[in-house]
C-alpha cells in the first residue's frame, strides 16, 4: 500500500501536512481524504491542484470563485 503525505493549503494562507493518506477522492463539491487510524476528512470547497508521484505528495487548495 501506498501511503501519500498531502500539503492542504488553506484560505488564510496557513498550511496543514496530512501524512499517511491512503486514499483520495474527488467529487464537484468536495476532496476526501482518507488516512492511516483516522476518520475520514472532508473539504468541502477544495480542488487538488498539484500530483507529484515522484515524491508521493498531493497539493490541495480553496477553489477558485467562479
Amino acid at each position: 500500500m501506498c501511503q501519500l503525505r498531502v500539503r492542504v493549503l488553506l484560505a488564510d494562507n496557513r498550511e496543514e501536512l496530512l501524512d499517511e493518506v491512503t486514499h483520495i477522492a474527488c467529487d464537484a463539491d468536495k476532496v476526501t481524504i482518507s488516512r492511516l487510524f483516522e476518520a475520514d476528512r472532508e473539504l468541502f470547497g477544495f480542488e487538488i491542484k498539484e500530483i507529484d508521484c515522484m515524491h508521493s505528495r498531493v497539493l490541495v487548495t480553496p477553489r477558485a470563485a467562479g
